[in-house]
């Protein structure tokens, strides 16, 4: 079992531990690698299925909700172990879920594809439904053995099996999306004219490639990530909620409707999170939807606190619906800020007050720090966040009814609105994936001029590796697989400037 040290403490976060599901109250995280599943590949070869599971460490509770994470890739690359996946698998491990990043099979040789084709395999509508298929196999797998290590095999991650979420990015999240509203045979076979022969080649529609076919694949709702369905009519009465985030201007999977430019090679049109949010809500399924303005497919130049923000706004609707509560209610709470009391770097604090409209005077207010450095359960409360940026969670309760809304504070002012984008303080920088095994990525939110240079010092204050980052470069990889494991101190400077020198903690 692999301990991943996100922070320099390893004990639980006591003082925030009502906020458990919104803010990382947990500062490290365990990983287990387990095998879920096997199935045959394009090639005719079978590949091995594995997840990663993550659970938070030190974590006493029992009847944990589960999150299942796809990576994404175009079905033809990525792996469970991305940099982004960890990163995400990771914060929602440390506010108390149990993560399972998962394997699917995807077209990561182009003899796979070239054997596909050459026998007429890819030819036509019909055929390119086994490029959807063999990932829906794959989730759905996974899903049986978390239910199964509960039900036969000892309840091994202290899971509720009636609160698993379905996840993903991209063409995970198309997976995701796949999985929880493609559920009749009829509705794929509509794609090729009524032709469900691909299908039946691999097995049937009902087919997974799991160790345990006798257990279902219901989940409790689908948290996603930039991505589509192959038709939004599938999504009926009764289905569960949906919770996306997605970039308006994406040229890959398209924001509302469009192709998919990965490996349907023109044959689908592909309804992108806009539509599957409205499709849902006319429905009259609980969605929410995210709407990342100007932004493109989700890449690293997003930036960590980016993509932070964004799985915190996830994660509150989600919350709502492992809680058996709705966030699609008029229920409605508002965030201000007392403006004379102002936050600087060195003495200052934000006097924050709620306002709950809709409700039936019975309203109950939650506060959550992220991280987890404040929280509170009246109507107003001072925060004196000790960073330059710092995120503060405010719920609204009422019956079965939740509304919450995500504030970024920064140095610079009193408080930023919910949508404005997010930039780090010039000066400094971030590293991606952290903890890491081999390999990180540094990262400038802000161009510096000149060339930069990197040092990493062991725990002795020895010089253990050097690197020059050329002039306007913004993101830099950062190879350190020949360093022993354990603790180092990051500095970086360029020309008369140091930035704020930074740990590193390399795990294997």
């Amino acid at each position: 079992m692999l301990v991943l040290l996100l922070a320099s403490n390893f004990s639980f976060a006591q003082t925030c531990s009502d906020c458990r599901y919104v803010s990382p109250i947990f500062d490290s995280v365990t990983v287990t690698t387990v095998k879920f599943g096997e199935g045959e590949r394009a090639n005719g070869n079978m590949q091995e299925l594995y997840m990663d599971i993550y659970e938070p460490y030190g974590d006493t509770a029992t009847n944990r909700p589960v999150a299942i994470f796809a990576f994404g890739g175009a079905f033809v690359t990525g792996g469970r172990d991305d940099w982004y996946v960890v990163l995400v698998c990771n914060f929602l491990a440390r506010a108390g879920y149990v993560v399972a990043s998962i394997d699917y099979r995807i077209y990561d040789d182009a003899g796979e594809l070239a054997t596909e084709v050459a026998s007429g395999l890819l030819t036509g509508v019909p055929y390119h439904m086994r490029i959807f298929f063999r990932p829906m196999q794959d989730m759905r797998a996974a899903v049986q053995y978390l239910k199964a290590d509960y039900a036969e095999l000892g309840n091994n991650y202290n899971i509720d099996t009636s609160r698993i979420l379905l996840g993903g990015a991209s063409s995970g999240a198309i997976t995701a999306l796949m999985v929880a509203y493609c559920d009749k045979e009829s509705e794929l076979a509509e794609l090729g004219a009524g032709n469900i022969s691909p299908i039946n080649a691999l097995g049937g529609f009902n087919s997974t490639t799991g160790m345990f076919p006798n257990y279902n694949w219901n989940t409790l709702g689908v948290f996603q990530v930039s991505g589509a369905i192959l038709n939004p009519d599938w999504i009926e009465p009764g289905d569960i909620p949906v919770i996306s985030a997605h970039g308006d201007d994406d040229d890959i999977v398209p924001y509302k409707a469009g192709a998919f430019a990965g490996l349907t090679l023109g044959f689908f049109n592909m309804y992108g999170s806009y539509l599957v949010d409205s499709a849902a809500r006319a429905k009259g399924l609980c969605s929410y939807i995210y709407t990342m303005e100007g932004k493109n497919h989700p890449s690293e130049d997003f930036g960590i606190e980016y993509i932070k923000s964004v799985v915190y706004r996830l994660m509150l609707r989600m919350d709502a619906v492992i809680n058996g509560r709705s966030f699609c209610c008029p229920l409605d709470v508002t965030v201000t800020a007392d403006d004379t009391v102002r936050y600087n770097p060195t003495l200052g604090a934000f006097d924050v007050t709620a306002t709950v409209a809709n409700d039936n005077g019975n309203a109950q207010i939650k506060w959550c720090g992220t991280p987890c450095l404040t929280s509170g359960v009246s109507s107003s409360i001072s925060v004196q966040p000790d960073t330059a940026l710092y995120y503060l969670v405010c719920i609204a309760q009422e019956g079965a009814c939740q509304d919450a809304t995500l504030n970024m504070m920064k140095a610079d002012s009193t408080l930023v609105s919910a949508g404005s984008v997010i930039k780090t303080q010039a000066g400094e920088f971030t590293m991606f994936p952290h903890p890491t095994a081999n390999a990180f990525f540094l990262n400038l939110e802000k161009d510096i001029a000149g060339i930069k240079e990197l040092e990493i010092y062991d725990l002795t204050g020895r010089l253990v590796l050097t690197q020059s980052i050329e002039s306007n470069t913004k993101s830099a990889r950062i190879d350190v697989k020949n360093l022993d494991a354990g603790n180092y101190i990051v500095k970086l400077s360029a020309q008369n400037k140091n930035f704020q020198p930074q740990k590193l903690f390399i795990a294997r």
